[in-house]
């Protein structure tokens, strides 16, 4: 369905209590199959795009999106999820994530990750530059990689230039943690509770601290109590405790489950009059 330079894309197979609402032109969302939308409130503001792969689940979430792009991977589930991308920026979550929490990306900032998990709450702040994430998870952590404003001496020197954060594979961030800017968290690390990291973090090590310190080397985690895979030690490299990690995740039936599905008419009625009443 288009308007001017604003197009919808798809019609969620689930949609109650919940909004799209477009203004400005050159706005795209786009569905994918079996997108479940309830409590969901998304704005696009021009110049801005969103998109959603097949199988996203929404509750109680808000989008906030101009002049910038949002991606979300398929079979991603959302609870309470508040996203903001301004000023040319992007955000792109991937496959089969389980988030909640706050991303806010502005003036031409990167948020990406290959695939989260979070238990609680994050709050994800990127400004002029990148925050990478691979294969992890975090609690009710704080990441930023700015101060957001600057700070000069007195003779107009300014000090605190944002700096790129990267996490790597299977880190756990902790809770009350603060990953600060210009850090490289390495793969396999723990950050211990109320943990603020300030410097890089080697492989496969415990932090904790504030500022952090490392407290045991060479070390792995289990995701879960019920599936150790113990009978894999001794582990003789990092490529081995990947392994063990990986062994250790329960499966997910995430991607079998069947979504509630409301009129497929006034699904349709709705996208349509998104889309005629754009702006």
């Amino acid at each position: 369905m288009q308007k001017k330079t604003n197009i919808l894309n798809g019609i969620p197979v689930y949609w109650k209590k919940s909004n799209i609402y477009l203004k400005g032109g050159n706005n795209r969302v786009t569905l994918g199959k079996d997108i479940y939308m309830h409590n969901t409130k998304i704005k696009l503001f021009g110049n801005a795009s969103l998109e959603l792969d097949d199988g996203v689940y929404m509750e109680g979430c808000t989008f906030m999106i101009k002049d910038s792009h949002v991606h979300i991977g398929r079979n991603s589930e959302m609870m309470k999820v508040k996203i903001s991308a301004y000023n040319k920026s992007f955000i792109d979550l991937g496959t089969a994530s389980t988030l909640t929490g706050e991303f806010d990306a502005k003036d031409n900032a990167q948020i990406t990750a290959k695939r989260l998990w979070c238990t609680w709450p994050p709050l994800v702040a990127a400004k002029e530059g990148k925050i990478v994430m691979a294969d992890c998870g975090l609690a009710d952590t704080v990441i930023y990689n700015t101060d957001y404003h600057p700070i000069y001496d007195f003779s107009g020197k300014r000090l605190n230039y944002n700096k790129d954060v990267f996490i790597d594979d299977d880190v756990w961030v902790g809770r009350k943690t603060a990953v600060l800017k210009g850090v490289n968290i390495g793969k396999g690390s723990i950050l211990g509770f109320g943990t603020i990291v300030s410097k890089d973090v080697p492989p496969h090590c415990i932090v904790a601290g504030q500022p952090a310190r490392i407290v045991k080397e060479n070390v792995v985690w289990a995701a879960s109590e019920e599936k150790t895979a113990e009978d894999m030690f001794p582990i003789n490299n990092y490529d081995e405790a990947a392994a063990f990690l990986q062994r250790s995740k329960n499966e997910t039936d995430y991607q079998r489950h069947k979504f509630k599905r409301t009129c497929k008419a006034g699904n349709f009625l709705k996208a349509w009059w998104v889309v005629q009443r754009s702006k």
